[in-house]
């Protein structure tokens, strides 16, 4: 494999591939907003160089639309050459899926703040500071009742 190298390119002239399955919610992308603007666009966007595919997008849908709604007229471009749809589509599907997984140790020595604000959500931050640990309180409802009654 050669070397990598970063374009810079119109965003006018990248094509989102009609396969990809990924889809966002209007919170996650207020939350890539946020990061854009603090950051900058700092991940490439990953398009076909292949003759017949040149420019289609691979990975990288959801920051090429950020970037667009933030005005952004060029964007930092990875090409790689796969001239066949089928292996497109298939590398396509393993950039969205091939994830990883959280090391909710390391995750629990970060700000709580920070990580709500970066979008965790609520099970998350259970998960990783052990909240659910913690022993609720057990309502008695006979007890609030008669409680209730002889109040004056």
């Amino acid at each position: 494999m050669g070397n990598i190298t970063i374009q810079q390119v119109k965003i006018s002239e990248l094509k989102p591939a009609e396969h990809n399955p990924r889809k966002w919610s209007d919170e996650a992308t207020e939350q890539l907003k946020d990061s854009i603007k603090s950051f900058g666009l700092v991940d490439p966007i990953l398009a076909n160089g292949a003759k017949g595919r040149k420019n289609i997008v691979i990975g990288g849908h959801f920051r090429l639309k950020v970037a667009k709604d933030l005005g952004f007229n060029e964007v930092p471009v990875v090409y790689i050459d796969i001239p066949d749809i089928e292996r497109e589509k298939e590398l396509c599907l393993r950039l969205n899926r091939n994830q990883g997984e959280w090391d909710w140790e390391l995750l629990s020595q970060f700000d709580e703040t920070l990580l709500a604000d970066i979008g965790f959500s609520s099970e998350e931050m259970d998960t990783i500071f052990d909240l659910d640990d913690v022993v609720p309180e057990n309502f008695d409802l006979d007890k609030e009742l008669r409680s209730s009654i002889s109040s004056p």
